[in-house]
């Protein structure tokens, strides 16, 4: 029961890379509260209830994917998520997030970019839904020929397991990937895939280092360890150190005492049925 969208393995079947932000809307009705507390789907960080209120909007990616133990803070756009992970920001319906990974307040993706070797950056020269455009080629004939943007729109963010996103942080549009065990510094510009284990900050963001060593990132990836719910974890201490911990995963693997962590997961369609 896995998925591997842009190298990263997720224990969860059917997640899906979902370029554009196609979604469903529901009303929030108190059957829906009482579906989202039975699944273990939270929208406050700590306190206990919802951000939503009855018929209050809820926006969900056609192919959300969500496992319980998800917090989705301060946000009514639900996307797929793994246990055990939160983020405090809104981001994207085509987002994708792993289990046990972190997100802080105020992370977003930048706009769609524009071309820059045409005659003008301005938008005029490929779309005419914009209100401005829209209104003036309404009111004049225009004999300008307008070329779509190369540029695809807004794709998706795909965050891998044990990440920490820090605040503020600003992701391209172009579509990027932050690799399993990722941290990435508060404030940071995110313009390139960051790799499994690294340390990213800055404007542009570089790796400023590895949480680890070569083999010890090598060890954890081949491991994975987040197939499985903390609460197998009985001879691991917090404090362990990571070859400490490595060791002990392996020995408990060894014996048959770690099981995959398979929960029921929640989609669109379940959504959907409750305002039906």
């Amino acid at each position: 029961m896995t998925s591997t969208i842009n190298g990263i393995v997720y224990y969860t079947d059917n997640i899906h890379l979902q370029q554009l932000h196609h979604h469903s809307t529901v009303y929030t009705t108190n059957n829906v509260l009482q579906f989202l507390d039975d699944h273990y789907i939270s929208t406050k960080i700590s306190d206990r209830g919802h951000i939503m209120r009855v018929n209050d909007p809820i926006y969900i990616a056609d192919h959300a994917i969500i496992e319980p133990y998800t917090t989705f803070g301060g946000t009514n756009y639900f996307f797929t998520m793994g246990a055990f992970s939160y983020t405090r920001s809104l981001l994207p319906l085509n987002t994708i997030v792993g289990r046990y990974t972190s997100i802080a307040h105020s992370v977003s993706r930048m706009g769609i970019n524009h071309p820059i070797d045409r005659f003008s950056s301005s938008s005029i020269t490929y779309e005419s839904e914009s209100n401005g455009i829209r209104h003036y080629l309404n009111n004049n004939e225009s004999r300008f020929e307008q070329t779509p943007s190369p540029f695809i729109e807004e794709s998706p963010i795909v965050i891998g397991n044990d990440v920490w996103i820090g605040q503020d942080v600003l992701i391209a549009s172009d579509g990027i990937t932050i690799h399993d065990g990722a941290v990435i510094a508060a404030k940071s510009v995110i313009t390139k895939d960051v790799p499994p284990y690294a340390i990213v900050g800055g404007i542009p963001a570089r790796v400023i280092k590895y949480r680890f060593d070569e083999h010890i990132i090598e060890q954890l990836m081949e491991l994975k360890w987040w197939q499985y719910d903390f609460g197998q974890f009985e001879t691991i201490k917090a404090t362990d150190s990571i070859q400490s911990f490595i060791d002990k995963i392996k020995s408990l693997t060894f014996n048959k005492q770690l099981t995959p962590f398979t929960p029921s997961v929640v989609t669109k369609d379940d959504f959907i049925k409750l305002n039906n």
